[in-house]
């Protein structure tokens, strides 16, 4: 089994497709965000080339495995969504987000992961899994509101720009979408 390749999906406000080289500007400028930096590994180290690298390459990865989206709001790059760590057996895939700070408290990463999520268990995922961090009271209250539910915590489970820390475990089942 496989996700396609090049799939665009439709939210009532977004557009999630694949990132595009000239997304590599808005990516790096996120990086340069304090909240991302925080929560973000990549963001410390991030540069124009890195940023290009990851639009034209590196978010493409094998789509037996993961897809990376662009979240598009109107017309302009609202931040990513991606979903990995499939397990096609067990029917189990991890989504993870981060948004622009310009277009935080509007509902995109909500809608954007049950986008993803829906478009996952049209192909035939079970389970859809979210961490985020302990301290992330954000990235938590995206979870629930899309209607995730808190499962447990994990020790050391995640690796953010500070170091190793302990991660909530939420989770959505096909029948709760």
């Amino acid at each position: 089994m496989t996700f396609d390749e090049g799939v665009l999906l439709e939210t009532e406000r977004l557009l999630l497709r694949p990132f595009e080289e000239g997304d590599a500007g808005e990516v790096f400028a996120a990086g340069e965000d304090p909240e991302i930096r925080r929560w973000m590994p990549w963001a410390s180290a991030q540069t124009m080339q890195a940023a290009v690298d990851w639009c034209t390459t590196h978010a493409h990865p094998d789509p037996a495995r993961a897809m990376n989206f662009a979240i598009v709001a109107g017309d302009r790059l609202a931040g990513s969504v991606g979903i990995g760590r499939t397990d096609w057996t067990d029917g189990r895939a991890e989504v993870g987000y981060w948004i622009a700070p310009w277009a935080r408290r509007k509902g995109y990463a909500v809608e954007a992961t049950r986008g993803v999520a829906a478009y996952a268990f049209e192909k035939g995922m079970h389970r859809i899994e979210l961490l985020a961090a302990v301290a992330n009271l954000a990235s938590q209250g995206v979870a629930v509101k899309a209607g995730f539910t808190r499962e447990c915590v994990l020790r050391e489970a995640m690796l953010i720009s500070a170091g190793r820390v302990d991660a909530v475990l939420f989770s959505l089942l096909t029948s709760e979408l």
